[in-house]
């Protein structure tokens, strides 16, 4: 009897290639990118009579995971030439666009003359072959032992980085700003940085006329992978793409068709107006914020499924149905209407979205928005309101949220949104993070379990004021509060009683439930999809060092900090 063989594909980077994007354009385009180099690999697998067992329902295009695990033996050599075919096909089909329609004179002091793209081309050659790590693996016991190889391989990364002569980009500032004499070997001594800057300045300006402010602004200066990003979702540049595929991979007989259908229908969904709102450009914020100083304040949410690989890995056996549960779930929730924002990819477990003020709207997006909708995401998104636990997702979830200022750049508010996820996991999971973040890059964070948030506890703050009408919340009181005692030091050393204090006046109907100690913390190794998770989180973060055993001084501590927390947080989020 031979042993049943498993093949695990993945590639890298991933979550860098999305948090460097300015406009909510090169989110999508960045999102789509990963979904499409995996959608292509599935169908590969398929079309060489293996089996997808992971991303289950590979016709759903959108949202597809990274990660490819196979029943069968697909080799190496074929899953990289296919893989890097797909991407090869991307990066070509954007330069010769550019080529094609932008063309103009690169004036200098130094350099008159029509454009030659002679020079760049080594470079979109190197960001063809070393855009990203490969790693595969296979095996022949079961499919956890293949996935733990994988991982073991992606620890010693085999990472090529590509050097360039010249100024970095704007957004990233890691990589060469992509224009024409991009690529041009020139003696130090004799480079010019006000002659490159005027050809960039021209360069930019001209394919920004091309493609549309909304597109490109003129005043960017983007890298060839930011430039692949942005471009892939303007509608020529994808039906030229269209044409390369139903080449390239038509002579290799794959069924290309649905995917085809998703480009088509991406760069159509994916109109400039409705992105102009989202832009956190730079200058166009400044601009805007002169007559519309609340113009820009946006909310940010990213979540991820808690212990997914614990589970697969304690069940092997349901990674198909478990991998077929999150994709139609992450379809359903990227199609569901969303009055004040939208859901930018949800690959499964994975997800991230945006709130923010439409232009055909006359509501004005506020905090308290944001917080309403989360409150009950658990129970009514995660879960889709179903009560059965045989209908019920087999994993918690944790999510971060953003409340961004205006002017802060997309990429801080997208680093932000992944350390407030982080933050919710490493607090204990089966939570949120809320976190404000402010223009000077300070922030203000608390973290909440999803039953104590769907219980109420925001929408239950009283204020001291007796005539104060209870429909309107002010927090004002509570955040002065604590602002008084934190500047008498009265929070210090032991001021739980304090901070419980402001409990009893302002929530007294939590008191009770927050002051518990069963509740105050869960067991480490305890099933969340059974029981409710700790208000601080797992007993393990807080024991003594080189002990099991509970440091009590450190959880009234941290008890301490969170009823603070809830305080500043909520003036932010809550106020009316």
């Amino acid at each position: 009897m031979t042993n049943t063989i498993y093949t695990v594909i993945t590639f890298a980077p991933v979550q860098g290639f999305i948090e460097k994007s300015r406009k909510l354009r090169d989110l999508y385009g960045s999102s789509y990118l990963l979904s499409y180099l995996s959608w292509v690999i599935c169908t590969a697998v398929e079309k060489h009579g293996c089996k997808v067992i992971s991303p289950a329902t590979p016709n759903i295009t959108q949202g597809m995971p990274n990660q490819i695990i196979i029943k069968g033996d697909f080799p190496e050599e074929n899953a990289k030439l296919v893989f890097l075919t797909a991407w090869k096909c991307v990066t070509e089909t954007c330069r010769e666009w550019i080529e094609d329609n932008a063309n103009g004179e690169l004036v200098t002091d130094n350099d008159k003359g029509e454009w030659k793209y002679t020079f760049w081309k080594r470079s979109w050659d190197l960001w063809t072959k070393y855009a990203w790590e490969f790693f595969w693996v296979q095996g022949t016991s079961d499919i956890s032992d293949v996935r733990e190889k994988l991982n073991e391989k992606k620890r010693p990364r085999d990472w090529t980085g590509i050097n360039w002569q010249g100024e970095s980009s704007t957004l990233s500032g890691v990589d060469a700003i992509a224009y024409p004499k991009l690529g041009q070997i020139s003696a130090p001594r004799n480079y010019n940085y006000q002659d490159e800057k005027k050809s960039v300045t021209v360069f930019y300006q001209i394919l920004s006329k091309k493609l549309g402010e909304s597109f490109i602004d003129p005043k960017e200066e983007l890298s060839i992978p930011e430039l692949i990003k942005r471009m892939i979702t303007y509608e020529s540049v994808s039906l030229k793409l269209i044409e390369r595929l139903r080449t390239v991979f038509g002579r290799n007989h794959l069924n290309i068709e649905e995917l085809i259908k998703e480009i088509a229908q991406i760069s159509k969904d994916l109109k400039p107006s409705s992105f102009k709102d989202l832009n956190r450009h730079k200058e166009d914020n400044q601009a805007e914020n002169q007559t519309q100083p609340d113009r820009g304040f946006q909310g940010w949410f990213q979540g991820d499924g808690d212990k997914a690989g614990d589970y697969l890995k304690k069940y092997p056996e349901k990674t198909h149905a478990f991998s077929k549960k999150m994709r139609n779930w992450g379809k359903w929730f990227k199609n569901r209407p969303f009055r004040m924002g939208r859901v930018i990819y949800a690959g499964g477990d994975d997800f991230l979205g945006v709130f923010y003020d439409k232009d055909d709207s006359e509501e004005k997006l506020e905090p308290r928005y944001c917080v309403n909708w989360l409150s009950d995401f658990k129970s009514k998104i995660w879960h889709e309101n179903k009560t059965s636990e045989d209908e019920q997702k087999e994993i918690t979830v944790s999510v971060g949220f953003v409340w961004a200022f205006p002017g802060i750049p997309q990429r801080d508010v997208l680093q932000h949104c992944r350390l407030a996820e982080k933050s919710a996991k490493n607090n204990g999971r089966d939570r949120i993070a809320f976190r404000i973040l402010f223009n000077n890059g300070n922030h203000l964070e608390w973290v909440c379990p999803w039953w104590l948030l769907e219980a109420g506890l925001l929408s239950s703050y009283r204020d001291r004021d007796k005539n104060e009408s209870k429909s309107k919340q002010n927090w004002t009181h509570i955040y002065n509060d604590v602002a008084v005692l934190e500047s008498r030091h009265a929070f210090d050393d032991d001021g739980l009683g304090v901070a419980l204090g402001l409990l009893e006046i302002y929530f007294p109907e939590y008191v009770d439930k927050i002051q518990d100690k069963k509740k105050q913390l869960h067991q480490t190794e305890a099933d969340l999809t059974k029981t409710d998770s700790g208000i601080l989180g797992e007993c393990k973060i807080y024991y003594k060092e080189n002990s099991q055993e509970l440091d009590e001084n450190k959880v009234n501590k941290a008890l301490t900090s969170w009823i603070i927390n809830l305080a500043k947080v909520g003036f932010h989020l809550c106020q009316q």
